[in-house]
């Protein structure tokens, strides 16, 4: 667990937690002197296992972890927004133009960008890039497989209906089956190297209202959890 803004407070204590609150130069965009820190942190761990990186404005932790990939990786990215955005400070690593960054990763064969608008995705640049627009989701066009390669897998749960999820970010609106159905899509059928989930909101200033979110987020959080646990724990025992 990274807790940037104290979402979790202790909700999963079979994890690793490590508070970064104190780290400057996260928010939005990562810092030098922030990324040494988080990859110390990431180091003493690895990435395999599930990580939970708070808010979608620190999902630039995904590129920190696939930096220590060094064997030819796919990267499963479930998101809303592509970000694939242009850099906006100088060549900063920031939470909008982190996976266009991670496309600079030699070893990384494939990005599967899965969940934005066919509007959206109109803008993406096709190397090395398989996308999957949510309107071809939802018309139940099967996603493609490619087994060769092991897979590292992001979710940021701005893909979702706010039924499901509560973020600081404008919001998709696949539901969360559908979220888990992908999800073990790529469960059941790739070796997984870690996996990834971000989308929280640090904003909310009224009281009931971040109840509702705390709750709202943390069934999510708890389902898609249960979810690769299960597969994976499954796989294991064959």
């Amino acid at each position: 667990v990274f807790d940037f803004t104290h979402s979790y407070k202790g909700d999963y204590p079979q994890l690793t937690y490590y508070d970064c609150s104190d780290i400057e130069g996260t928010r939005l965009f990562c810092d030098q002197h922030a990324e040494k820190q988080l990859k110390e942190m990431i180091s003493k761990n690895g990435i395999s296992g599930i990580h939970f990186i708070d808010s979608g404005d620190y999902h630039y932790i995904t590129k920190l972890m696939t930096d220590f990939i060094h064997e030819p990786f796919n990267l499963v990215l479930i998101d809303h927004h592509t970000d694939m955005q242009s850099s906006i400070v100088g060549d900063m690593l920031s939470c909008g133009n982190w996976a266009k960054k991670a496309l600079q990763n030699p070893f990384l064969h494939r990005l599967y960008l899965i969940g934005p608008s066919k509007h959206d995705l109109k803008s993406v640049e096709r190397n090395k890039v398989l996308s999957f627009s949510i309107e071809e989701l939802e018309q139940g066009t099967p996603i493609p497989l490619e087994t060769k390669y092991p897979v590292y897998i992001s979710i940021d749960k701005d893909v979702l209906d706010e039924r499901y999820a509560m973020t600081n970010w404008n919001q998709g609106d696949m539901s969360l089956g559908m979220l888990e159905d992908v999800l073990a899509h790529f469960l059941k059928n790739c070796e997984v190297i870690g996996i990834d989930i971000c989308g929280d909101d640090p904003d909310i200033d009224d009281y009931p209202t971040y109840i509702k979110a705390e709750r709202i987020n943390n069934l999510s959080d708890d389902a898609l959890y249960q979810t690769a646990m299960k597969i994976l724990k499954r796989r294991k025992k064959k």
